[in-house]
């Protein structure tokens, strides 16, 4: 006969004491992240004064002039826009190398993930400094284009935003590499070998089996990229050379520049809100995914 389970444990599935552990980290979630974020919504609601003071009555004014000014609006289109041709290149690169890393027996398999975290184990500023040689008009991919022929004169790769793209997905691949890898190594293989003995190609048995379960880690790293990429600071400073401006170089500008901090700290919580709001859509996908 089983044992009926005691009221204590019904009421607290999780040991009280692994719950004592988790207090640390709560506390630092609550002091790092969620009290900064409520005072810059706080800050938000109010106006500029002199001298980086926050003044005047509480109002929408600063989210109002974000939404209805032409330039605001263009400063978040060009930010949304990156993350997604980003999030893209990354899902495109991603894909086949992650299939590929999970599947292989290769014994080169260590090296080869060994390569493809190097971008994580490298500081940002250096390796953004490193595409500098490579992507300039004197650099070495253009001097190579101009060597074959392919181009007659040096194609602007730096200052713009083909730069900025070409740098983060370079940095953000390995995350939506891990991730998918990481699903598509917990999909047997069995499952393929069944679906290509019942008749489907490869690629039939790919799209039909592989990808439907692949899913969950294809919408994560989405979300993870997308939300690295609309708050990437260093790289549209370093090679989009003043010329890329996005969210996070604008709330830069606004609070350490011009020390306009309730509108800097509008714009911040704008930007936010548009990396949530890719999260939910992405979770929601994944929900549908899996009926």
């Amino acid at each position: 006969m089983r044992r009926p389970r005691s009221t204590e444990t019904a009421r607290f599935p999780i040991d009280l004491k692994w719950n004592r552990w988790a207090v640390p980290g709560l506390v630092l979630l609550l002091v790092g992240f969620v009290g900064p974020l409520l005072l810059l919504a706080v800050y938000s609601v109010f106006h500029d004064g002199a001298s980086g003071q926050v003044v005047g009555a509480a109002s929408l004014a600063n989210y109002a002039a974000i939404l209805s000014d032409p330039f605001y609006l263009k400063v978040l289109r060009d930010t949304v826009l990156l993350g997604l041709v980003v999030t893209a290149a990354c899902a495109l690169l991603g894909y086949p190398l992650a299939y590929f890393l999970a599947r292989t027996n290769s014994r080169w398999r260590p090296v080869l993930m060994f390569l493809m975290i190097t971008p994580l184990l490298i500081s940002s500023v250096i390796r953004n400094i490193g595409w500098i040689p490579i992507l300039g008009d004197h650099g070495a991919l253009n001097t190579l284009l101009l060597t074959i022929g392919i181009t007659g004169s040096p194609i602007a790769l730096m200052n713009n935003f083909t730069g900025v793209v070409i740098a983060l997905v370079h940095a953000l691949l390995p995350y939506m590499t891990l991730l998918l890898m990481t699903v598509i190594r917990s999909i047997s293989v069995d499952i393929e070998d069944a679906a290509k003995n019942l008749g489907a190609s490869p690629w039939r048995s790919f799209w039909r089996v592989v990808f439907p379960l692949s899913r969950r880690g294809l919408a994560a790293g989405c979300a993870l990229v997308f939300t690295i990429t609309v708050s990437s600071y260093t790289t549209p400073t370093i090679l989009g050379g003043g010329r890329v401006l996005v969210m996070a170089t604008f709330i830069a500008q606004q609070i350490q520049t011009v020390m306009h901090y309730a509108f800097g700290s509008a714009f911040a919580i704008v930007l936010f809100l548009v990396a949530v709001g890719l999260s939910t859509l992405a979770s929601r996908w994944l929900e549908r995914s899996e009926v």
